[in-house]
């Protein structure tokens, strides 16, 4: 609202001032801000979520034990049972992860059975459940990533999601352990 100051003298009038009562301009700015606020979605944090095993070791055949190893460098190599580590590119762990992770389940009982339902169904409810299950029951892969201490923590992030991307249901952080090398002694004793 607003309001004239000034009055008429003896006949004239006179031009007033115009005084702007600023109450209901603060009340909106007021009533936006918390709407804003109430309304604005933060990003969510990122997290990757790990389920811990329990305590004790778990008995793994060597065959089904795929290892993602991480150099101080920040270079990553896999393994797979006895063979020797192979470099590979952070963009084709997942691709790689996923075709050995078929090669697995082929190998189980039934696998071969539950990987043609699987590739038959479209896409949706029933093909994703399914998959959790090849995943979680018939599958035995088991990934390692062994992190060298002084590799960059965003390295081990980076290979973490690769793993999480292809869906693997059991992998585990192992630290790096340097291989004392042995030497036999000299002149027999």
């Amino acid at each position: 609202m607003s309001q004239v100051e000034g009055a008429s003298r003896g006949g004239k009038k006179r031009r007033g001032r115009i005084i702007n009562d600023l109450t209901p301009m603060v009340d909106i700015a007021f009533l936006l801000v918390i709407f804003f606020m109430t309304t604005t979605v933060f990003r969510e944090p990122q997290a990757i979520e790990v389920s811990l095993p329990p305590k004790g070791t778990v008995p793994t055949a060597q065959s089904n034990v795929i290892i993602l190893y991480i150099d101080s460098l920040g270079e990553t190599s896999r393994q797979l049972s006895d063979s020797t580590p192979v470099p590979i590119a952070m963009d084709s762990i997942k691709p790689y992860l996923l075709a050995e992770e078929r090669k697995n389940v082929e190998k189980q009982y039934m696998g071969k059975e539950f990987l043609q339902q699987y590739d038959q169904l479209k896409p949706g409810r029933l093909r994703d459940s399914l998959e959790r299950f090849i995943k979680k029951r018939v599958s035995k892969l088991v990934v390692l990533i062994d992190v060298h201490q002084k590799s960059f923590y965003q390295q081990m992030v980076r290979v973490m999601d690769q793993v999480q991307q292809a869906k693997m249901a059991r992998f585990s952080i192992v630290p790096h352990i340097e291989e004392i090398p042995t030497t036999k002694p000299k002149g027999g004793k």
